[in-house]
């Protein structure tokens, strides 16, 4: 039953993440840029968890001196730069398509496994990569010339979005023993916060005439996919082994994909629908490797 609990725990967690590209695009419609959304949005959600861990949880303010350069990567690289970039990928692309490039990171965690630390790719890796490029290609309309150059700088930015959460996975990874989620949530957001504090500053006059529906929206994307989901995920990978966790997270951009659909109508072509199974398959299998366990 407890193994049962996580599981389900995790598809819920996944099931929020997919509902962030819904509401960022939701967000876009008020003529908000991605770089104001995500500064706003990471400044919420710091603010919260500072409160919170002040008020109820003060040890996980306690980080080692020598392990402030990596917490530093991991803020202003693997949160802010990934979100902005991620985000950048949902204004310039569709929800589905910002969400199958940025699922693959699984594919750049193993070429730098595999160039830093000379782990071993297999045949079942490499077919699993294989399977997961076709399926990107297909899903971005790869055959099509006209639609490739129009989506170019959208696709751009979420594979760069894919880049930067590796620096995340592995930072994440080497701390998994010495501080808790947590305190990788807290230390991330409020770096990552303080790295876009000058796209904010900036950006007073254009906040000034924000309406209320949208304000609604940055607190929504910072509480509920950003924080809520994360947390729950974390607290369902104490019940079942996390490289099962991480198959199971392959739930996001498939209710990314229903979403877009029932929200905003989104069609898919048959050779997309194929190329989102095939890039799913990839992605399931590499998580299946020891690495992300």
């Amino acid at each position: 039953m407890r193994e049962a609990y996580g599981y389900m725990t995790i598809v819920a967690a996944s099931v929020i993440w997919g509902t962030m590209g819904i509401f960022g695009k939701l967000a876009f419609n008020y003529a908000v840029s991605p770089p104001t959304l995500i500064a706003l949005r990471l400044l919420a959600s710091s603010l919260t968890i500072v409160i919170l861990t002040f008020l109820f949880r003060r040890e996980h303010f306690t980080v080692h001196r020598r392990d402030l350069p990596l917490l530093l990567i991991l803020g202003v690289f693997g949160t802010a730069m990934q979100r902005l970039t991620y985000f950048y990928a949902i204004d310039l692309t569709t929800v589905t398509m910002a969400a199958v490039l940025f699922y693959t990171y699984p594919i750049f965690v193993t070429i730098c496994a595999s160039l830093l630390f000379k782990e071993k790719m297999t045949l079942t890796t490499v077919l699993a990569m294989a399977s997961a490029f076709i399926g990107v290609a297909l899903v971005v309309k790869a055959y099509t010339y006209s639609s490739l150059n129009t989506n170019v700088f959208g696709i751009a930015a979420g594979l760069l979005s894919s880049i930067f959460f590796v620096a995340f996975f592995f930072i994440a990874k080497n701390f998994r023993s010495k501080y808790s989620s947590w305190t990788l949530i807290l230390y991330g957001d409020t770096i990552g916060a303080a790295a876009l504090s000058p796209i904010i500053a900036s950006s007073i006059s254009e906040m000034a005439v924000f309406p209320p529906q949208l304000w609604l929206l940055v607190l929504i994307i910072a509480w509920f996919p950003s924080l809520l989901g994360y947390l729950l995920y974390s607290h369902a990978l104490k019940h079942v082994k996390s490289s099962k966790g991480s198959i199971l997270s392959v739930a996001e951009p498939l209710s990314a994909a229903i979403f877009s659909v029932a929200i905003f109508g989104e069609t898919f072509e048959p050779l997309q629908v194929l190329g989102v199974a095939l890039a799913l398959t990839g992605v399931v299998l590499l998580f299946a490797k020891p690495k992300f366990g």
